[in-house]
């Protein structure tokens, strides 16, 4: 008996299917992101959804063409999708991992590094489009039960999400595939193909297939040659640095690791050398630095850095938090200057561990010190909740000598160095409290322009008039220290910061009633671009940001320097496209290796995905006679758009606005992920008891969900003063809430359309499946494109209105009067 005689799949085994097989497929979105945090410089989530969800609109175009072949061998052709999409998951995760990309574009190299970078995608888009073909072809195939098969889908999506981060607790990256795998050959163990030859087959592809990495090289994860850890590892190649310890957990991978050709103390003048060092190692990143002392008396060396310079200004016997203190070497200098209460914060709970147990008997164990109090919180969380005030309170996260790899990492977003974040440290200060930061000298200037900026904006934000007056510059020949009071610097104060740079050979950069013989000595660095040159880019970009002016100066100069707030947190996003023709007539070839390449990334993959999705989209009204001669192709088109535009961009946002309440980005997106499927599957669940013509209810839907988006997005920037101090899983919990009536209504749209269609223009419904996937794919580089650019606020009226032309466009998709979801074709 044929396959077409036996009729299609049922029910309930075909959700079980689609279950696991979407719970695997955002699983491994879910696993590339960690995977890419240790393998690069940024997770690239706008990406990995990307290529994603380019997955599942290619997934439409190609089964337009291949409808009937589909339709003839349902069962068939399910399970080997399904078997493929498992195998593809790790077999591709492992053949990108012999892909060459970097994070640095150099320009003799640009067109092998941008094949390298296309081809690594080209890879990990296979296991999407598998994935999605076999999701796609069941809503083909499930008729009348459409609304279900979407809803299994969405909830198999949000476990994935779900499940995901939990292997993480006890698998490295590297095996995070594999366990994707699994998921879909539960799926698919309970499905019976149509043949058993076809059945026998596909398993055995996907387990040569699952096997072929393990088999030809051992499962790891490359790292961008450029990152620190990568530079760790080549020592350890030359038996010249040993891994002493490794954790990981959804948050990140934390790694010791010991050598004596390590000599990374942040920002350590001329004279004697550090002592031996440990290095704590996040996500491939330099975390902290681990003084092997056996107390504050040994770690003398601390004195000779810049760090050092605010407790020379400070009460004695300080209060001192340290946000983002990982390594200790900060804890060492504030012992040695008698401070009586240490907070030293940091969210990574394995840096504690790792620390107390593996190093406690080579760093003297400073945790234990009686005055060290080590807080495991996001530095932002920890300053809006305290109650304490400090005398000195250090931004330790900004301790780095550089903006990034080429600009990539301004595509990361951090809530502490944002005009709010800054506002809450300055609260916290005590009367003679200085807040400061040291972070390494770059020119043309842009990280400590930008830093200052955002410094004198937060003071604005408190009523003060004269921000010159409450902050002071010292630099020496490496690093610029800024140090910022709530009150004004007093004379005597200004006195005390001469003789430390006489006395410590430091160059001021700005003060109140700094005179111009003082400026830019003893270290010289290139005059500002100015006719009168006097000092620096630093003194003269204080000098533009103190004065009526400022607006204009920041405007003006060749890198973004705005200050980062809630809204647009991208501390270390500089470019400034604009800029671009002044930098290659300066530096003519070598252009790229000065700019700040960011937001020129999120904009070549906009204009890639654009192209692609339009040519793959309209390709199948070109040469297939059932689309093109379907009633309502441009409503069609324009509905399912918007609706894919819509989602992807609300979800974005959220993904930074509820980023702020849980801190990690990882977690971050399989909570929100998960939010919005579980309770767009409900949604769509419900949607099967509505019929298809109703456009009045879907009126009221869109309505509720364009007032709902414009509440969630506005106000909760307000809630995490109230949210950011509960534990981990409270503020899990109430993103989860923040996101279910939008869930739940976002879920109602699709699955409308979809039944609409599949009775009144069958032909479309994988067409349209494509185009809602390609402008999903669309809003991912769009949304971060806006944030960067305009805020994410701007992002989610783009989203309202949206869904309020999606309604509009309701009404013109073709139709066939009073057939409800649940009724036989």
């Amino acid at each position: 008996m044929s396959e077409r005689a036996v009729t299609m799949p049922r029910t309930w085994p075909l959700m079980w299917l689609i279950f696991w097989l979407s719970a695997a497929v955002l699983g491994f979105e879910i696993a590339l992101m960690r995977m890419l945090l240790v393998a690069s410089w940024h997770h690239f989530a706008f990406l990995v959804i990307s290529i994603a969800l380019l997955g599942f609109g290619a997934s439409g175009t190609a089964l337009t063409f291949a409808r009937n072949w589909i339709m003839g061998l349902p069962r068939s052709v399910l399970l080997v999708l399904a078997l493929a999409a498992a195998g593809s998951m790790p077999l591709c995760a492992g053949l990108a991992q012999s892909i060459p990309v970097e994070a640095k574009f150099l320009p003799s190299l640009i067109w092998r590094q941008v094949g390298c970078w296309v081809l690594f995608w080209g890879l990990l888009f296979v296991p999407f489009l598998l994935g999605a073909s076999g999701i796609c072809a069941a809503l083909m195939v499930a008729r009348e039960k459409v609304a279900a098969v979407y809803g299994a889908n969405l909830l198999g999506s949000a476990a994935g999400a779900v499940i995901a981060p939990l292997c993480m607790f006890i698998l490295p990256p590297a095996m995070l595939p594999f366990a994707m795998t699994l998921l879909v050959w539960i799926g698919a163990a309970v499905f019976r193909s149509g043949s058993w030859r076809v059945g026998i087959a596909g398993w055995i592809v996907s387990l040569a297939m699952v096997g072929a990495w393990p088999v030809f090289d051992r499962p790891h994860v490359r790292i961008d040659p450029y990152k620190f850890l990568a530079y760790v590892q080549r020592l350890e190649n030359q038996n010249a640095a040993s891994r002493i310890a490794m954790r990981h957990r959804p948050r990140g991978v934390v790694e010791a690791w010991h050598s004596d050709a390590l000599h990374n103390l942040p920002f350590l003048g001329t004279g004697e050398n550090p002592p031996p060092l440990s290095m704590i190692i996040i996500d491939g990143h330099p975390g902290g630095s681990v003084l092997e002392v056996t107390g504050a008396e040994d770690a003398a060396v601390m004195e000779r850095t810049l760090m050092s310079i605010p407790y020379e200004l400070a009460p004695p016997q300080p209060r001192v938090a340290l946000l983002g203190e990982i390594g200790g070497t900060n804890i060492w200098l504030a012992l040695r200057h008698d401070a009586t209460a240490i907070d030293a914060v940091q969210p990574y709970a394995d840096v504690v561990t790792i620390m107390r147990n593996t190093l406690g008997d080579t760093w003297g164990k400073v945790l234990e010190q009686p005055s060290v109090n080590a807080v495991i919180a996001e530095p932002r969380h920890f300053i809006e909740q305290t109650d304490r005030q400090y005398d000195l309170i250090e931004l330790v996260t900004l301790e780095s000598s550089s903006a990034g790899s080429g600009g990539v990492g301004g595509m990361g977003q951090d809530y502490m160095i944002t005009v709010q974040g800054i506002e809450a440290c300055l609260d916290g200060l005590s009367e003679y409290g200085v807040l400061f930061s040291c972070r390494g000298i770059q020119m043309p200037a842009r990280d400590n322009i930008k830093l200052l900026a955002t410094y004198v904006e937060a003071l604005h934000w408190r009523g003060v008039t004269q921000p010159e007056r409450h902050i002071v510059i010292v630099r020496d020949y490496l690093a610029v220290c800024i140090m910022v009071k709530a009150s004004p610097w007093e004379v005597e104060e200004i006195e005390r910061v001469r003789a430390l740079c006489k006395s410590r050979q430091l160059t001021p950069v700005w003060f109140e009633g700094i005179r111009s013989e003082e400026l830019n000595q003893p270290d010289s660095l290139p005059p500002p671009p100015t006719d009168e040159g006097i000092g620096d880019e630093y003194y003269y970009g204080a000098g533009r940001l103190f004065s009526p002016d400022a607006d204009a100066f920041v405007d003006g100069w060749a890198f973004d320097v705005r200050s980062p707030t809630d809204d647009r947190p991208f501390f270390l996003d500089f470019c400034r496209v604009r800029s671009i023709g002044a930098l290659r007539n300066a530096f003519g070839d070598l252009w790229l290796t000065r700019a700040e390449i960011a937001f020129l990334f999120v904009l070549a993959a906009m204009a890639l995905i654009v192209v692609f999705g339009a040519a793959l989209t309209v390709l199948p009204l070109v040469f297939l006679r059932g689309v093109r001669r379907s009633r309502g192709r441009l409503a069609t088109a324009g509905y399912f758009a918007a609706i894919g535009l819509g989602y992807l961009l609300l979800e974005m946002i959220c993904l930074s606005r509820l980023g702020l309440w849980i801190g990690d980005p990882v977690t971050t997106a399989a909570v929100v992920i998960a939010s919005f499927l579980v309770f767009s599957g409900a949604g769509s669940l419900t949607a099967q008891r509505v019929r298809a013509g109703d456009f009045g209810l879907l009126r009221m839907i869109i309505a509720l969900l364009v007032v709902l988006t414009l509440i969630v997005v506005f106000i909760s920037p307000t809630m995490v003063e109230f949210i950011g101090g509960a534990a981990i899983w409270a503020r899990c919990g109430a993103a989860l809430l923040a996101v279910a009536p939008l869930g739940y209504l976002m879920g109602f749209p699709m699955p409308l359309a979809l039944a609409r269609l599949d009775r009144a223009a069958p032909a479309l419904l994988p067409w349209a499946w494509g185009v809602n996937g390609f402008a999903s794919v669309l809003a991912a580089p769009l949304a971060t494109a806006i944030g960067m650019t305009w805020g994410f606020s701007l992002a989610a009226i783009a989203a309202a209105i949206l869904y309020a032309l999606a309604g509009a466009a309701f009404t013109l998709l073709p139709d066939v009067k009073n057939i409800a979801p649940g009724d036989a074709r």
